[in-house]
């Protein structure tokens, strides 16, 4: 028996309903991710007046979920002075996104600035963990651990931080300045300097503080490129008359024959010009006269007086008598008697200032020590020459200098050839 009622064409009524539940159910789901958007997106613009937390706790209500919108609370509410609301946000924010390293920086900074430094400690290792090799994040875990008296694992984070961001390194070392008590080899230690502009940081530093030992050490490490500092250094101790610490800077890798270093107290530096000369360098080397035309200077080897070189000086023309020609910086002890002997010889010298070595005290304004009598204007040979000086309770150090005397008008020319060799200074009492 055939059924009365009508069949349904499923197949029909899914072509005409179907599009349409489609397109509505498309529409709402755009307008809920339209509203969800918007309403984000006003949360967001909310959390960015700090200066009210009114708003900014309207944005949180909006989208609780947001940890921008968190944050922005916080800080609203920490500039408010609610400072337990404000670390209670940031720890939301930094729950909402985990990975997100500035979150727990800013979380450690509030902890701490509310006095809860082991809260702090968590929230700095956790930033250190997720951005590793960044600065800040080291940089504040450093400073914390060095607030816990933590020196060590301190210094390690701040190592690390400097390493990572070469403008913390000064404060680094005054960091540890202070936390070491002004202990040089403890602050070396602390620092660890690894790399050429790590030395010559520090090695500045210790400089600026008189520690020219450890600076001079630090110079040295750094290799070529410390040179133009530690001449600059140099200059400005010899000018402040620190002549101890300017010997100990300038004599930083220069050994003796056996590998010692000498303490430099009455010693002549190749008193008999075995080395060649650099002119360029201040200390307590031989100082060579510039721009004077009518002087030359140079090592010789023929015929020496002792070794296998002597200084050859010769004239030709008009110069100051008191002109320092060649001259060196040497230390002395206070209240002490020297000898000074040295060999000479001449040729054909012709003028009316003949050349003279003079002994001047280098911490009284170039005060005359002693003076030889004029050398003689032609030898045989070579000839020795001897003069005494004592030092005075404020002398620390003499300079040697090859002159000429004075002269009974100007302008005064001098014409000939001068040879010195064999320098050295002889303690008496």
């Amino acid at each position: 028996m055939t059924s009365s009622f009508p069949q349904i064409n499923y197949s029909r009524l899914a072509n005409r309903y179907y599009p349409p539940l489609i397109a509505v159910a498309i529409g709402l789901l755009c307008l809920w991710g339209m509203w969800n958007v918007g309403r984000a997106g006003v949360a967001r613009l909310l959390s960015r007046y700090p200066s009210s937390p009114a708003l900014t706790n309207k944005g949180a209500n909006l989208s609780p979920s947001d940890p921008e919108v968190r944050f922005g609370y916080g800080v609203a509410v920490w500039n408010a002075g609610q400072h337990d609301e404000a670390i209670k946000q940031f720890e939301w924010a930094s729950a909402l996104r985990p990975r997100h390293y500035h979150l727990w920086l800013q979380l450690g900074l509030m902890r701490s600035q509310a006095g809860d430094q082991q809260g702090a400690l968590t929230a700095f290792r956790e930033a250190v963990r997720r951005a590793p090799y960044y600065a800040q994040p080291r940089w504040q875990l450093g400073n914390v651990l060095l607030g816990m008296k933590r020196r060590d694992e301190a210094f390690a984070e701040l190592r690390q931080a400097a390493a990572s961001d070469p403008k913390l390194l000064p404060p680094v070392i005054d960091l540890a300045w202070d936390a070491y008590g002004e202990d040089a080899r403890a602050v070396k230690q602390a620092v660890q300097p690894q790399t050429t502009a790590t030395h010559l940081a520090l090695a500045r530093f210790f400089a600026n503080q008189g520690e020219t030992i450890e600076a001079a050490n630090l110079f040295r490490a750094a290799g070529d490129a410390a040179d133009q500092d530690r001449l600059t250094l140099l200059r400005g101790l010899v000018d402040a008359k620190r002549f101890s610490e300017s010997y100990t800077l300038w004599a930083s890798g220069r050994d003796d024959n056996n590998g010692t270093r000498q303490s430099g107290l009455g010693t002549v530096s190749d008193g008999g010009f075995e080395t060649e000369i650099d002119a360029d360098e201040p200390g307590f080397g031989w100082q060579l006269a510039r721009d004077v035309a009518t002087v030359r200077l140079s090592r010789d080897n023929y015929e020496p007086g002792s070794g296998t070189h002597s200084l050859r000086v010769d004239w030709n023309g008009a110069s100051h008598p008191w002109t320092s020609v060649v001259s060196q910086l040497v230390l002395v002890e206070p209240k002490v008697r020297y000898r000074l002997s040295f060999m000479a010889r001449a040729e054909k010298v012709v003028t009316g200032g003949l050349p003279v070595v003079t002994v001047i005290d280098a911490n009284r304004d170039g005060h005359t020590l002693t003076q030889t009598e004029p050398l003689s204007s032609d030898t045989a040979g070579w000839q020795k020459h001897t003069v005494e000086f004592a030092t005075s309770d404020e002398t620390h150090a003499v300079r040697i200098i090859i002159q000429r005397q004075s002269c009974p008008s100007e302008p005064c020319p001098i014409f000939g050839r001068v040879w010195f060799d064999a320098f050295s200074l002889q303690k008496l009492s």
